[in-house]
Protein backbone atom coordinates (compact mmCIF):
# COMPACT_ATOMS: atom_id res chain seq x y z
CA UNK A 1 0.00 0.00 0.00
CA UNK A 2 1.03 3.43 -0.63
CA UNK A 3 0.28 6.76 0.01
CA UNK A 4 0.81 9.04 -3.00
CA UNK A 5 2.20 12.46 -2.59
CA UNK A 6 -0.66 15.85 -2.59
CA UNK A 7 -0.28 16.11 -6.45
CA UNK A 8 0.72 13.65 -8.88
CA UNK A 9 1.37 16.42 -11.24
CA UNK A 10 0.30 19.99 -12.16
CA UNK A 11 -3.14 18.85 -14.21
CA UNK A 12 -4.06 17.69 -11.20
CA UNK A 13 -2.98 20.16 -8.97
CA UNK A 14 -5.10 22.42 -11.46
CA UNK A 15 -8.47 19.93 -10.97
CA UNK A 16 -8.12 19.78 -7.65
CA UNK A 17 -7.77 24.02 -7.22
CA UNK A 18 -10.76 24.06 -9.63
CA UNK A 19 -13.02 21.77 -7.39
CA UNK A 20 -12.15 23.65 -4.70
CA UNK A 21 -13.03 27.31 -5.98
CA UNK A 22 -16.23 25.47 -7.53
CA UNK A 23 -17.16 24.08 -3.92
CA UNK A 24 -16.42 27.47 -2.36
CA UNK A 25 -17.76 29.74 -4.46
CA UNK A 26 -20.59 27.76 -7.10
CA UNK A 27 -24.24 28.24 -7.18
CA UNK A 28 -24.35 30.90 -4.57
CA UNK A 29 -24.23 28.62 -1.58
CA UNK A 30 -21.90 30.97 -0.05
CA UNK A 31 -21.34 29.72 3.98
CA UNK A 32 -24.41 27.41 3.45
CA UNK A 33 -23.32 24.99 1.57
CA UNK A 34 -22.53 20.89 3.27
CA UNK A 35 -18.84 21.08 4.10
CA UNK A 36 -16.95 17.78 1.82
CA UNK A 37 -14.49 16.50 0.35
CA UNK A 38 -13.52 13.87 -2.21
CA UNK A 39 -11.10 10.93 -2.23
CA UNK A 40 -9.54 9.64 -5.43
CA UNK A 41 -8.09 6.27 -5.16
CA UNK A 42 -5.36 4.99 -7.59
CA UNK A 43 -4.78 1.15 -8.92
CA UNK A 44 -1.10 1.00 -8.97
CA UNK A 45 -0.85 -2.67 -9.15
CA UNK A 46 0.05 -5.24 -11.45
CA UNK A 47 -3.47 -6.85 -11.47
CA UNK A 48 -7.42 -5.24 -11.78
CA UNK A 49 -9.00 -3.86 -8.84
CA UNK A 50 -11.92 -6.41 -8.85
CA UNK A 51 -13.45 -4.46 -5.51
CA UNK A 52 -13.13 -1.39 -3.65
CA UNK A 53 -14.93 -0.95 0.21
CA UNK A 54 -14.55 2.71 1.64
CA UNK A 55 -16.04 3.32 5.01
CA UNK A 56 -15.25 5.50 8.23
CA UNK A 57 -12.88 4.87 10.62
CA UNK A 58 -14.22 2.62 13.63
CA UNK A 59 -17.20 1.46 11.24
CA UNK A 60 -17.51 -2.48 11.56
CA UNK A 61 -18.77 -3.39 8.43
CA UNK A 62 -17.28 -2.38 4.95
CA UNK A 63 -20.56 -1.27 3.15
CA UNK A 64 -21.05 -1.84 -0.17
CA UNK A 65 -18.31 -2.52 -2.94
CA UNK A 66 -18.03 0.50 -5.19
CA UNK A 67 -16.85 -0.59 -8.18
CA UNK A 68 -19.71 -3.09 -8.91
CA UNK A 69 -20.86 -4.06 -11.21
CA UNK A 70 -17.46 -2.86 -13.15
CA UNK A 71 -13.42 -3.06 -12.22
CA UNK A 72 -11.29 -0.48 -11.96
CA UNK A 73 -7.95 -1.54 -14.45
CA UNK A 74 -4.16 -0.88 -13.74
CA UNK A 75 -2.81 2.82 -13.52
CA UNK A 76 -6.81 3.64 -13.76
CA UNK A 77 -8.92 6.19 -10.80
CA UNK A 78 -12.01 6.32 -9.23
CA UNK A 79 -13.10 9.44 -7.21
CA UNK A 80 -15.64 8.88 -4.82
CA UNK A 81 -17.28 12.16 -4.07
CA UNK A 82 -19.36 14.12 -2.23
CA UNK A 83 -17.38 12.66 0.99
CA UNK A 84 -18.41 14.03 4.53
CA UNK A 85 -14.85 15.31 5.86
CA UNK A 86 -13.74 12.52 8.16
CA UNK A 87 -11.25 9.70 8.32
CA UNK A 88 -11.63 6.25 6.26
CA UNK A 89 -10.74 2.74 5.77
CA UNK A 90 -9.97 1.65 2.47
CA UNK A 91 -10.01 -1.79 1.50
CA UNK A 92 -9.40 -2.86 -2.79
CA UNK A 93 -9.21 -6.93 -3.81
CA UNK A 94 -7.45 -7.74 -6.20
CA UNK A 95 -7.98 -9.91 -9.66
CA UNK A 96 -5.30 -12.07 -7.98
CA UNK A 97 -6.89 -12.84 -4.60
CA UNK A 98 -4.78 -10.58 -2.84
CA UNK A 99 -5.52 -6.93 -0.94
CA UNK A 100 -4.00 -3.70 0.20
CA UNK A 101 -6.15 -2.01 3.43
CA UNK A 102 -5.63 1.34 4.29
CA UNK A 103 -7.01 2.90 7.85
CA UNK A 104 -7.26 6.84 8.85
CA UNK A 105 -7.21 7.98 4.98
CA UNK A 106 -8.28 11.69 6.03
CA UNK A 107 -11.00 13.42 3.68
CA UNK A 108 -11.03 17.03 4.07
CA UNK A 109 -13.67 19.66 3.37
CA UNK A 110 -13.07 21.14 -0.25
CA UNK A 111 -9.96 18.72 -0.87
CA UNK A 112 -9.34 15.85 -3.02
CA UNK A 113 -7.13 13.28 -1.14
CA UNK A 114 -5.38 11.15 -3.29
CA UNK A 115 -4.55 6.85 -2.66
CA UNK A 116 -2.84 4.73 -4.36
CA UNK A 117 -3.41 1.14 -4.12
CA UNK A 118 -1.57 -2.19 -5.09
CA UNK A 119 -1.43 -5.74 -4.82
CA UNK A 120 0.61 -7.33 -2.36
CA UNK A 121 2.50 -9.64 -4.05
CA UNK A 122 0.15 -12.38 -1.96
CA UNK A 123 -2.58 -14.98 -3.49
CA UNK A 124 -5.82 -16.08 -2.69
CA UNK A 125 -8.01 -19.40 -2.56
CA UNK A 126 -11.14 -20.05 -3.84
CA UNK A 127 -13.52 -22.39 -2.58
CA UNK A 128 -16.39 -24.18 -4.60
CA UNK A 129 -18.90 -25.45 -3.39
CA UNK A 130 -20.37 -27.97 -5.78
CA UNK A 131 -21.52 -30.81 -3.28
CA UNK A 132 -25.28 -31.16 -2.33
CA UNK A 133 -24.63 -30.14 1.45
CA UNK A 134 -23.69 -26.68 2.74
CA UNK A 135 -20.28 -25.46 4.28
CA UNK A 136 -20.41 -24.62 7.67
CA UNK A 137 -16.30 -24.99 8.52
CA UNK A 138 -13.57 -23.76 6.44
CA UNK A 139 -9.99 -24.22 7.57
CA UNK A 140 -7.26 -22.99 6.04
CA UNK A 141 -3.30 -24.04 7.73
CA UNK A 142 0.13 -24.24 6.64
CA UNK A 143 1.12 -27.88 5.74
CA UNK A 144 3.51 -27.72 8.48
CA UNK A 145 1.02 -26.49 11.41
CA UNK A 146 -0.47 -29.02 13.80
CA UNK A 147 -3.65 -27.67 14.54
CA UNK A 148 -6.18 -26.32 12.03
CA UNK A 149 -6.95 -22.94 13.17
CA UNK A 150 -10.50 -20.77 13.24
CA UNK A 151 -13.19 -21.01 10.73
CA UNK A 152 -12.59 -18.37 7.91
CA UNK A 153 -16.13 -18.81 7.18
CA UNK A 154 -19.21 -17.12 9.47
CA UNK A 155 -22.05 -18.24 7.32
CA UNK A 156 -22.80 -21.52 6.09
CA UNK A 157 -21.61 -22.00 1.99
CA UNK A 158 -24.64 -22.87 0.29
CA UNK A 159 -23.88 -25.39 -2.75
CA UNK A 160 -22.90 -23.51 -5.63
CA UNK A 161 -21.67 -20.53 -3.76
CA UNK A 162 -17.67 -19.65 -3.69
CA UNK A 163 -15.77 -18.27 -0.67
CA UNK A 164 -12.72 -16.79 -1.81
CA UNK A 165 -9.59 -16.22 1.29
CA UNK A 166 -7.77 -13.27 -0.12
CA UNK A 167 -4.48 -12.04 1.51
CA UNK A 168 -2.80 -15.53 1.47
CA UNK A 169 1.00 -15.32 2.33
CA UNK A 170 2.95 -17.57 -0.44
CA UNK A 171 3.93 -21.64 0.70
CA UNK A 172 2.17 -24.57 0.89
CA UNK A 173 -1.25 -25.45 2.86
CA UNK A 174 -4.05 -27.99 3.81
CA UNK A 175 -7.17 -27.15 3.41
CA UNK A 176 -10.13 -28.54 5.36
CA UNK A 177 -13.78 -28.19 4.43
CA UNK A 178 -17.09 -29.19 6.99
CA UNK A 179 -20.01 -29.81 5.66
CA UNK A 180 -23.62 -29.77 7.44
CA UNK A 181 -24.03 -33.44 8.12
CA UNK A 182 -20.65 -33.63 9.65
CA UNK A 183 -18.40 -34.95 7.37
CA UNK A 184 -15.25 -33.11 6.30
CA UNK A 185 -12.70 -33.42 3.05
CA UNK A 186 -9.20 -32.38 2.90
CA UNK A 187 -7.00 -31.02 0.46
CA UNK A 188 -3.21 -31.38 1.48
CA UNK A 189 0.04 -29.74 0.27
CA UNK A 190 -1.39 -27.40 -2.22
CA UNK A 191 0.99 -24.59 -3.13
CA UNK A 192 0.01 -20.29 -3.35
CA UNK A 193 2.29 -18.29 -5.17
CA UNK A 194 2.36 -15.34 -5.78
CA UNK A 195 -0.64 -13.22 -7.97
CA UNK A 196 -2.27 -16.67 -8.10
CA UNK A 197 -5.74 -17.05 -7.18
CA UNK A 198 -5.96 -21.54 -6.03
CA UNK A 199 -9.49 -22.73 -7.13
CA UNK A 200 -10.27 -26.09 -4.98
CA UNK A 201 -14.04 -27.61 -6.04
CA UNK A 202 -15.36 -29.01 -3.20
CA UNK A 203 -18.04 -32.14 -4.64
Amino acid sequence: MAFLPEWRNLGYLASSVLIVLTLACGGGGGRDRTPSGSLEVFNDGTQAMNQLFVTPSGNPTWGVDQLAPSILLTGDALTLAPLDPDSYDVLAVFADGSSDEVQGVAVQDGLTTQLGMMNSGNGGVAVFNNAGLAITGVYLTLSSATTWGPNQTDVALDAGQTLTLTGITPATYDLRVIFSDGSHEDNRGFTVTSGTLVSIQEN
